[in-house]
């Protein structure tokens, strides 16, 4: 059943699989979440995670990005990684 809904999620917010995929370099990548760590508010943090992404060949909005940061800083909808949700509770 929790894999039923997992699916229907990922089909009708596919966005999040993007910024799930990102987050994944990112970790495997200490210089991005080092340039992550250099923003200094909310704007500059999502900026520059799509900026980042782009980079990368993986593309989402800003407002993707806002919406999946908000859930996750309500405790839901996991899709960044915890070290970057760090940076996010910092920032916003």
């Amino acid at each position: 059943m929790l894999k039923a809904a997992l699916d229907r999620d990922t089909q009708n917010r596919p966005f999040e699989r993007s910024i799930k995929q990102f987050g994944e370099i990112v970790m495997a990548e200490p210089a991005l979440l080092a340039k992550l760590e250099e923003t200094r508010d909310a704007n500059s943090f999502i900026a520059t995670y799509c900026k980042l992404a782009s980079e990368k060949g993986i593309h989402f909005t800003p407002d993707d990005m806002r919406i999946v940061v908000q859930e996750q800083k309500q405790g839901s909808n996991w899709v960044i990684p915890k070290a970057v949700l760090k940076i996010v509770r910092e920032r916003f």
